[in-house]
């Protein structure tokens, strides 16, 4: 890196961020004239232009594509290489990017941003979901953009560390007055000539569902597609289709919506929090980790 600043990596990548000089200067609580400097500054170091600007916009060029990954590692390499020095009651610096899920209730996340400013006001918090769901944020991480992320998946990859929060069990949604509403329990075969209500290809829960009708050497047809979970039973309830969810997404449609078991064929999986199992954990992302199980919603269904 030889002598690149650490000010102006933070600064490149708040603007990777938010390619907008504007926000990220406000951001960095600095005047846009000091921003375009330093950036000037940096792509002078390393003999190459990292952003493309225009009066209207600004974006990467390849080579600051490649580079964000590693200015984020240096920072991170700085944050650790400083932990080892300093003693442990010195406030945490850097940033921290959280990836979330579309309508993630179980995590108190706004609760659990707010008590992680309290303790750490310099470490900066961002947010940002996929929309590409889980498989997204599982590619985030691993470039590097997203240190935590929370996915709707059951995991089982090297370069990754999961920890569980909540496992579900899913059942066959129905309208009420759906044939299959009074049986007592159906299979995949029964019911691929159903129209379904699912999440996008990339998310946990319908990455679950696909590989069990893939498993079964069966096919069925998704007739629409929804980004929120939590939104499912209502289109199930107006009788656009059935879906395959747990029980307690349908409770607020009870009188609509019908749960029937699987037979033969149970379908699970987990709201889990992931990080890279790659990269070493600064200190910033051990303490968001430790806040996490204060912030568990135990009376939310997703």
């Amino acid at each position: 890196m030889g002598s690149v600043d650490q000010k102006r990596l933070e600064y490149f990548i708040l603007l990777a961020e938010e390619l907008s000089f504007t926000r990220a200067a406000r951001r960095l609580h600095v005047t846009q004239s000091t921003l375009s400097a330093g950036i000037k500054v940096l792509e002078q170091e390393l003999g190459t232009e990292l952003l493309f600007r225009s009066t209207r916009s600004v974006r990467l060029t390849e080579a600051g594509s490649a580079f964000l990954p590693e200015a984020r590692a240096a920072i991170e390499a700085l944050d650790r290489a400083r932990a080892a020095v300093e003693p442990l009651a010195t406030g945490l610096r850097g940033s921290l990017t959280v990836g979330l899920l579309s309508g993630l209730t179980v995590v108190d996340v706004p609760a659990l941003a707010g008590d992680f400013h309290r303790r750490h006001p310099d470490v900066r918090l961002r947010t940002e979901t996929s929309q590409r769901g889980t498989a997204g944020l599982i590619e985030r991480i691993k470039e590097g953009h997203v240190d935590v992320a929370f996915v709707g998946a059951d995991i089982k990859d090297e370069h990754l560390k999961t920890r569980a929060i909540k496992s579900y069990e899913a059942q066959l949604l129905v309208p009420a007055t759906h044939s299959f509403a009074h049986r007592k329990s159906v299979q995949l075969r029964d019911i691929v000539d159903e129209p379904f209500i699912d999440m996008p290809v990339g998310f946990g829960q319908r990455q679950v569902a696909d590989d069990a009708f893939m498993r079964a050497h069966l096919s069925r047809r998704v007739l629409i597609e929804v980004s929120d979970i939590t939104t499912i039973a209502e289109y199930v309830a107006h009788n656009l289709g059935v879906a395959l969810l747990p029980p307690e997404f349908a409770a607020a449609s009870a009188e609509t919506v019908r749960p029937v078991s699987l037979a033969g064929t149970p379908l699970s999986w987990t709201l889990s929090v992931i990080v890279s199992a790659m990269r070493p954990p600064t200190r910033a992302l051990h303490a968001f980790l430790d806040l996490i199980p204060h912030h568990i919603r135990r009376d939310r269904v997703f």
